[in-house]
């Protein structure tokens, strides 16, 4: 079986992940290695486009498995192979519904792009035999077409990555403890909002992570920055915080998406607190571990220092954690991804399936 995989330059190992995306990248990418008899790139390492598998991608019996979005290039020959060879197996895989993720979190684009975008996604979401959904809620954004199968994803963790992670002193023993935020800087104003608030507390530290994106972000005498780090050195961190903060704003779309590392702010084993969106809780829920959660409704001051309060006083135990989270590991529900997608088991027609 002949798969051509469509996407930026393959991340093959863990030590090259450093976005959400990365992760869902890294493992379809290794499975698909594991199960398929020849998987080609469509990107070589230096991000150049490989031209065998331009090639490949019109043979009549290659598969095309896409991870969206990963440039206007790729999705125009995707497209374009799809419809000269009507009967191409042809897999999406979703990380984010570009234009109702850039329009609820980071503005939208200006009106030709954003058409462009909209009717590249559509054409794809309609093409594609199979798409595999990081939420449920994302549905809502695309009418599923009679033959497809829709295969729900969630947020997850490595499966040599669910261990107990290493802990310093309790928290309540700690002079001056840590605060964490790792993920997009963007988000509509929210994350120098959060900046503002810690400014204003004693005995707090706060440690952003992730790419700026063009945001602003003033350092301040218990404020760092620490840019963009790897999934490996992420865990680390993590390991020295004391609470993880997902302080998304209220829209549209975050109240229908799960964030990619959900699973692993759980994981940590601490406190996080949290915006009460429907996804999250949704997710949180699903997976019993509410009692490691903090809602906040708004955040400002006293809402802040509220939920930190609750943080020190919450008792996690730490082996149940890790229990409740072991059905959302990546490796076995990618494999039955792929085996579902491919047709080499479990196949079937014009299915909904949570995997």
């Amino acid at each position: 079986m002949e798969v051509v995989f469509v996407d930026w330059a393959p991340i093959e190992h863990k030590g090259d992940i450093h976005f959400g995306s990365h992760i869902r990248r890294y493992y379809a990418w290794t499975i698909l290695n594991k199960i398929a008899n020849e998987v080609i790139p469509f990107r070589g390492k230096n991000g150049n486009i490989n031209q065998e598998a331009v090639t490949k991608m019109f043979n009549k019996d290659s598969k095309i498995w896409v991870e969206y979005g990963c440039g206007g290039v790729a999705h125009f020959l995707v497209l374009l192979a799809s419809f000269i060879q009507f009967k191409k197996t042809l897999i999406l895989n979703v990380h984010d519904f570009t234009v109702e993720q850039q329009k609820d979190t980071h503005g939208e684009h200006p009106f030709l792009k954003r058409l462009r975008l909209q009717i590249a996604e559509q054409l794809l979401l309609r093409r594609a035999n199979t798409i595999i959904l990081p939420a449920p809620g994302v549905l809502d954004y695309f009418k599923r077409g009679k033959n497809q199968k829709v295969l729900i994803m969630l947020p997850g963790v490595g499966k040599d990555e669910l261990f107990i992670p290493f802990s310093h002193n309790n928290v309540k023993d700690k002079k001056i403890k840590t605060a964490i935020y790792f993920g997009s800087m963007r988000q509509k104003g929210i994350i120098p909002l959060i900046i503002e608030l810690f400014s204003e507390l004693n005995r707090w530290n706060l440690l952003l992570v992730g790419q700026k994106e063009g945001a602003k972000i003033e350092e301040r005498e218990n404020i760092r920055y620490l840019g963009v780090v790897s999934h490996v050195k992420l865990q680390t961190i993590l390991d020295d915080s004391d609470v993880i903060l997902i302080p998304y704003p209220k829209n549209d779309y975050l109240d229908k998406a799960m964030p990619i590392k959900l699973g692993y702010a759980l994981k940590s084993c601490k406190a996080v607190i949290v915006t009460r969106l429907g996804g999250l809780s949704e997710y949180i829920s699903m997976i019993g571990l509410e009692e490691n959660v903090i809602y906040v409704e708004e955040w400002n001051l006293d809402g802040l220092k509220d939920a930190l309060e609750k943080a020190q006083n919450l008792n996690i135990d730490a082996e149940k954690t890790i229990e409740r989270l072991r059905p959302m590991v990546w490796e076995p529900r990618f494999e039955k991804a792929v085996e579902i997608a491919l047709d080499t088991s479990q196949a079937t027609q014009s299915s909904l399936e949570w995997i």
